[in-house]
């Protein structure tokens, strides 16, 4: 069974852990892998690519907002007067009308932590309580709006993919840290169903659980509200999975009896210990006869 077969499997099927079960650890790695994979493209890359069709990409947004602008003679040249207040942040830009009066630019630098404001000719600093005034004509630079754009656009761009393949890596380790907690209360549930695995089976075993709660936990952030606790739920669902498992293996057992996956090294001592049980056996059979 391939594992794409395997993920629509572990979805509605327990008998098919005791497949599970018998994949090597690549194998099992690659199943984890591609259902992150599958987590991060529908709560990722899918509203980032509706955001980019529906906006037109965070360089078109800041075109949009911020307006046309050139420095060039020692002088700011804006086409309309701009204005931002949000928060601690205030931004004022005016370069065709009467400059802003200084009782307004105290009050401004006030009331704001951060502060922005600029005529023609004099550009007003605020930040970190520090307050400086400079003079146009000496930033000695001559420049427009859309040269910046296509001047940061890669920066951007590439800003966004980094920050894409942290996030990927951040899911990648989460998701396999997480299957630590599935396997350790998985050692409950198998101890409650006197199923003897060791923790590195529940682990395996764990990380296959794990496709429902991730799908439904991916089909939920398309919805405008959150389920609270949905950690506890998600857990519920994998030792869910986990139990009918080990009911499906200790179902096909013969005799109906639970069962019992011995390490190689038990495997190995049980082995030495048989020739030993089998001399005592023939001795004493031999002692009955004579």
């Amino acid at each position: 069974m391939n594992v794409f077969c395997e993920l629509v499997h572990s979805i509605y099927d327990c008998k098919s852990y005791e497949t599970f079960f018998k994949d090597r650890k690549r194998k099992t790695f690659l199943f984890g892998f591609l259902l992150v994979v599958i987590y991060f493209l529908l709560t990722m890359i899918v509203p980032f690519v509706r955001f980019q069709m529906s906006t037109g990409g965070i360089v078109k947004i800041v075109d949009e907002v911020v307006p046309d602008f050139a420095i060039a003679d020692g002088r700011l040249d804006v086409e309309e007067q701009f204005e931002f207040a949000e928060g601690d942040t205030y931004f004022f830009v005016d370069t065709k009308d009467e400059a802003m009066t200084e009782e307004m630019i105290l009050e401004n630098l006030r009331r704001y932590g951060t502060v922005l404001i600029a005529d023609s000719e004099n550009l007003i600093v605020k930040s970190n309580g520090q307050v400086q005034t400079l003079q146009i004509a000496d930033l000695d630079i001559e420049i427009t709006k859309s040269e910046i754009i296509t001047m940061f656009r890669p920066f951007v761009n590439l800003a966004i993919g980094i920050i894409l393949v942290i996030v990927f890596l951040f899911m990648q380790a989460t998701f396999f840290f997480g299957v630590i907690f599935v396997a350790l209360f998985g050692m409950i549930v198998a101890s409650c169903m006197q199923t003897k695995l060791t923790f590195g089976e529940l682990y395996k075993l764990g990380i296959y659980t794990r496709t429902t709660p991730l799908l439904i936990k991916a089909l939920l952030s398309f919805l405008p509200f959150g389920l609270p606790f949905f950690w506890i739920i998600s857990l519920g669902i994998s030792l869910g999975y986990l139990a009918g498992a080990m009911r499906s293996m200790n179902t096909q057992d013969l005799g109906g009896q639970p069962v019992v996956f011995h390490s190689e090294e038990s495997a190995l001592e049980d082995r030495w210990k048989r020739p030993e049980e089998d001399y005592n056996h023939w001795n004493d059979t031999g002692d009955k006869q004579n």
